[in-house]
């Protein structure tokens, strides 16, 4: 229910959205992030080379795969206050269809479902009904008003069912006097997802606009009219609503607008129609006036329904369009300003951004949305970015969190349904004949923590090992399995899944839906021809074919036709000077698929420029989103 405030008796301008269990404290959780690829950074070229020197030093723009809760409780410390413009799209409610359509190979179309953590994510959401999204709003929307600046805007898009709750609990997290207009988007139909028996077809979506501060500026947006009319002089101070700064400097004089009024155009615009002869004063009113000709543009008000809200050229469910992300970013930000989007999906906001010479920061929690949203960046040779995580910080605090650091080890096993051993270094379970070792949860399993537990098995005449991790070591995949054919043992490595953090330990069920799944198998052929190194992708084995539907399984042919992206770092782990992101995969080259261009090329090459041996390693990304690498050595 919401709440009118007083005080000594009297209202007072604050309303309060209240729902059980209502916290006014936020977790603010900081954390590291990884960088776990380096895209469109050619080697040797300074950041400011690319972005401008008005741009910080070593900026890189970013692409976050996380919780966007413990993303901006970790950006924090270096961003509070310094966001300028702020766009989110969040999930309206639980009807809607978030399934996405992928082609497997270039004729093949496979329904994908939101993954086990987007699920259990979302249904957090709901958990307690309306009470729970009103808190998980509450929560990102605090954190939001303290990342943007002082100067900074946010535009909050939402439906007609929760809209106005949502901007009840924005009023109260960024001030109803900072509240300045609710701009109706039109939608599509076949973004339509309705609930219950409805009478009134669905046509639009609200976007609700608040400054940070009184200091905030709007810059307005200009459309042509349509229609032509004959020329005539017409006021140019009388547009409602209040600009910053409200005065325009005409014929050598500072003008000011009436109460509640601004100027229809800025500074740069006026002085542009001065030079056509396009301005005057009225000799009666002696008040500025703008000539109105055939092509006049006027300011856009808060109907843009005039274009699209939605677009379908990634097959996202809710891909925002980029005309409409093109006028908030234009309306709330200048070049080189921080634009950010912590429900990125297809990537829309950065997209746009990017071409606005603006630098961006994105997330989103689903890994098929960061993948999405880099191959669509890439198609459009963006500027450079890093795609990171919290990856192992968030497993650290979630096994200290829950109390399982001393029982991990424990859990894990109960999970993958193995009972513990003791009596041994390495190995921490079984699990039918095979023995379990579990990776740390906080650093990725290595080739010498491997051979350690091989060497174990091999002296105890143990003769299959499985090995879980959350990370692995760059181009472990193939390396371990000729180390466990030396010590005579079959080994099999499988992947935690991060559903593991979501998991509610007291729910049987959910214990149940988790899977284990195999390492995938990437083959590739290297040749060297003089300085020209030449990779070919040979063989691809999917870990998780029961992902699949049955209908699917026969129409798919060839084994590549599971990727659906692959990169190349050419030089990996061996720069000429040693910086913080050695270990960082460098995107040097990429082949991928889009709707237009679904053929996959399986080689690419390169020319080194000193002769040498060279780390190659490989990264592959299945139509599901998962990577796999591999890495070999080339001589030149």
């Amino acid at each position: 229910m919401a709440k009118r405030q007083k005080i000594n008796n009297q209202p007072i301008d604050k309303t309060e959205l209240v729902w059980p269990g209502k916290r006014k404290e936020v977790e603010r959780v900081e954390l590291p992030f990884q960088t776990i690829e380096t895209i469109n950074l050619p080697r040797g070229v300074r950041q400011d080379e690319l972005f401008g020197r008005d741009v910080q030093k070593g900026w890189k723009n970013r692409l976050i795969w996380g919780d966007n809760l413990l993303i901006m409780g970790s950006l924090l410390k270096e961003f509070a206050g310094k966001i300028n413009l702020i766009y989110i799209d969040p999930p309206f409610f639980t009807g809607t269809d978030q399934k996405i359509v992928v082609k497997a190979g270039e004729n093949v179309s496979i329904t994908k479902k939101p993954s086990m953590v987007e699920e259990y994510a979302y249904r957090n959401i709901w958990k307690k009904g309306t009470a729970s999204y009103f808190q998980w709003l509450n929560d990102r929307f605090t954190l939001m008003r303290e990342l943007l600046a002082d100067k900074g805007i946010i535009f909050i898009r939402h439906d007609q069912y929760w809209s106005h709750y949502v901007k009840v609990i924005a009023d109260e997290v960024f001030g109803k006097s900072n509240f300045q207009n609710e701009i109706v988007v039109k939608r599509i139909y076949k973004n339509v997802t309705q609930q219950g028996k409805i009478s009134i077809p669905l046509a639009t979506d609200s976007l609700f606009v608040y400054f940070k501060t009184e200091q905030t500026t709007y810059h307005d947006i200009y459309r042509q009219l349509s229609q032509t009319r004959e020329s005539y002089w017409r006021a140019i101070d009388d547009s409602s609503g209040i600009r910053r700064p409200p005065e325009r400097t005409i014929f050598g004089k500072v003008y000011y607008p009436p109460a509640g009024k601004h100027f229809k155009f800025s500074q740069e615009n006026i002085d542009q129609m001065f030079d056509e002869g396009r301005i005057r004063i009225n000799p009666k009113t002696e008040r500025p006036q703008y000539l109105v000709g055939e092509a006049e543009e006027i300011v856009l008000n808060s109907n843009w329904t005039d274009i699209s809200g939605y677009s379908f050229t990634t097959g996202y469910p809710t891909e925002n369009a980029e005309s409409l992300l093109e006028r908030v970013i234009k309306a709330g930000s200048q070049e080189n300003d921080l634009v950010v989007d912590f429900f990125c999906g297809s990537g829309t906001t950065g997209a746009v951004a990017d071409r606005l010479r603006r630098r961006w920061i994105m997330c989103d929690l689903g890994r098929f949305a960061i993948h999405t949203s880099r191959k669509r960046l890439l198609d459009m040779s963006a500027k450079p970015f890093v795609v990171q995580n919290l990856g192992k910080y968030e497993r650290h605090r979630w096994v200290k969190l829950n109390g399982r650091y001393t029982n991990y080890i424990k859990f894990i096993l109960e999970l993958y349904h193995a009972e513990p051993v003791e009596g041994f270094e390495n190995l921490h379970g079984k699990k039918d004949k095979a023995f379990v070792r579990i990776g740390a949860v906080d650093a990725p399993v290595t080739l010498s923590e491997i051979r350690e537990a091989l060497s174990e098995c091999k002296e105890n005449k143990i003769k299959s090992l499985d090995v879980l991790g959350w990370e692995w070591e760059m181009g472990l995949h193939d390396l371990v399995k000729e180390e466990a054919e030396r010590y005579g043992v079959k080994l099999s490595t499988f992947q935690i899944p991060r559903e593991v953090m979501e998991l509610n330990v007291s729910d049987p069920k959910l214990k149940e839906d988790i899977h284990f799944y195999e390492l995938a198998y990437l083959e590739v052929e290297p040749k060297v021809k003089g300085k020209r190194a030449t990779i070919t992708l040979k063989d691809f084995i999917i870990p998780n074919p029961e992902l699949l539907p049955e209908e699917v399984k026969d129409k798919v042919k060839n084994w590549s036709d599971f990727i659906d992206y692959w990169a190349v770092d050419w030089m990996f782990n061996q720069h000429e000077e040693e910086t913080e992101e050695d270990d960082t995969f460098h995107n040097m080259n990429q082949q991928y698929r889009t709707r237009k261009e679904p053929k996959l090329g399986l080689s690419m090459y390169y020319e080194y420029k000193k002769a040498g041996k060279y780390n190659v390693l490989v990264k592959v990304i299945d139509i599901f989103g998962n990577d796999t690498t591999k890495l070999i050595q080339v001589k030149v």
